[in-house]
């Protein structure tokens, strides 16, 4: 099976492109800052949502990137949010910016990044609801996983939260019905590598939901990976439509290294 880096190897230069916009568009006078900010990442929003143009046949413009690069932007402003609420130490193996520079210099790091990211959208106002939208329902769900710590949710109020803090992103950024299935999918798998974690720390998922307690059973972890599998299914099923080239071919070729079972 191929590597992330090798199937996304057809649209790396729309990657590079948007790396190049993030870097133009942010300036700090710290060049650890800097570094932090701008470490590689996988990027997979965009990375799905030029593969899925091109696969159409649409060639990305001047505003696709702009939108691209505000959801990215976003992004990593929720992302320095969470590892301050969440008091944590390290991302993609590197010392957050809360631990390296405390919370208040991180709140205000997030805040200007989302205000850039604002700034790429604010003449576009069918994209700007949406986003808004989205970021909403992103901090509705933070809040409410805080006041339902150490409850067991349904599977419904489960696949819910999933929507609101991950799912919605990648809708906003693909814009269809595949960005959201493969969302809810990419967010379950996260929490079945990180069961034991948010388990510590009172954050119940499909594993906790599927055995009724904390002592996970095997039974259980399958369920998971079941209802994982269920989710990009839906998602393949976006892709029936789609012409059978190169792109479309790394669409599914993502769906298999995120599921248990080949596409």
């Amino acid at each position: 099976m191929k590597t992330y880096q090798e199937i996304i190897s057809v649209v790396r230069g729309d990657i590079e492109r948007l790396e190049s916009e993030i870097i133009a568009d942010l300036s700090f006078p710290n060049n650890a800052l800097n570094e932090l900010l701008l470490a590689p990442a996988k990027r997979i929003r965009p990375v799905l949502a030029f593969l899925f143009m091109r696969a159409n046949g649409i060639e990305p413009t001047d505003e696709h990137f702009a939108i691209q690069t505000a959801v990215e932007l976003a992004h990593s402003a929720s992302l320095i949010h969470d590892d301050i609420i969440d008091i944590s130490e390290k991302r993609r193996g590197i010392s957050t910016l809360n631990t390296q520079f405390g919370d208040k210099t991180a709140v205000l790091t997030g805040d200007y990044i989302l205000s850039v990211a604002l700034k790429k959208i604010v003449d576009k106002p069918e994209i700007l609801h949406e986003f808004l939208e989205t970021f909403s329902h992103m901090a509705q769900g933070e809040i409410n996983q805080y006041f339902t710590r150490f409850e067991i949710p349904t599977l419904e109020e489960y696949l819910q939260k999933t929507i609101q803090k991950t799912a919605g992103l990648f809708k906003l950024a693909l814009r269809n019905d595949f960005g959201l299935n493969f969302g809810i999918a990419f967010q379950i798998n996260n929490d079945l590598k990180d069961i034991d974690e948010d388990i510590k720390n009172g954050i119940y998922t499909a594993p906790v939901i599927f055995t009724g307690s904390t002592e996970i059973t095997t039974e259980a972890l399958e369920k998971t990976k079941d209802l994982i599998n269920t989710y990009l299914d839906k998602a393949a099923s976006e892709l029936e439509n789609l012409p059978q080239n190169k792109y479309s071919q790394a669409l599914r070729e993502i769906l298999g290294l995120y599921g248990y079972k080949l596409f």
